[in-house]
């Protein structure tokens, strides 16, 4: 039985040794590639692409659930690695870094949404706009689009970013400041705020279904007089 354990033991020590040194080549090979990149071989950079690229685009596609807006974002992120390759000095922190690029970059996109839509929302409450659109294509408008991804979408993008990073990503506090560049009170406080505005918006929501419902029952009874 002894012999047994001690086996099995050995088996696992092996195959542990076995792991790291697989992640020490690979970190190794990772420092390679970045080092001739930053000398200017776009072919190493190109590998060194390929061997981010599909957990970046997994982390950035979690976050907008976009296929063909995750892909944009993914290049941008390294379009701006290749600009900024002078400024990374390990490949051990390259991963960490591609992802706080990737965070800035999905930010700044939901930025861009809001003020187009705040834009569209002060078209719409025009005096002209508001005689010239009915209230039933307003609804007509809203129907098919998720809830709960549509109060998501109405957070600001700091409130929408920190909520998604913690329930998808399962971030810590401790990762979410440093992925951030924030405190682990500023991640706490901005937390706190995402969940009670996305309270505030659903139950919102809930109100303006049930006015909807009512008037859709006040057309239906005007129709049957």
């Amino acid at each position: 039985m002894t012999t047994a354990v001690g086996t099995l033991g050995d088996g696992r020590a092996e195959a542990l040794a076995g792991l790291t040194d697989a992640v020490s080549r690979r970190r190794e090979g990772a420092q390679a590639l970045l080092e001739a990149a930053r000398e200017g071989d776009g072919e190493a950079f190109g590998d060194l692409v390929r061997s981010f690229q599909g957990s970046i685009h997994g982390f950035v596609m979690r976050l907008v659930r976009r296929p063909t807006l995750a892909e944009d974002l993914t290049q941008d992120v390294f379009i701006r690695l290749w600009r900024h390759l002078g400024e990374i000095e390990s490949a051990a922190t390259l991963g960490a870094w591609l992802r706080r690029v990737a965070v800035n970059a999905v930010i700044d996109h939901w930025r861009k949404e809001e003020a187009r839509r705040r834009q569209i929302q002060a078209l719409r409450e025009h005096p002209v706009a508001r005689r010239v659109v009915r209230p039933s294509a307003r609804m007509e408008s809203a129907e098919g689009m998720d809830t709960v991804q549509a109060a998501l979408d109405a957070l600001p993008a700091k409130l929408r970013s920190v909520l998604l990073l913690r329930t998808v990503e399962e971030m810590s506090y401790g990762e979410l400041a440093q992925t951030l560049g924030i405190s682990t009170s500023a991640v706490r406080s901005r937390l706190f705020r995402a969940r009670h505005e996305l309270h505030e918006i659903l139950n919102h929501q809930k109100a303006a279904d049930y006015l909807a419902s009512m008037y859709q029952g006040h057309r239906g009874t005007e129709a049957g007089e």
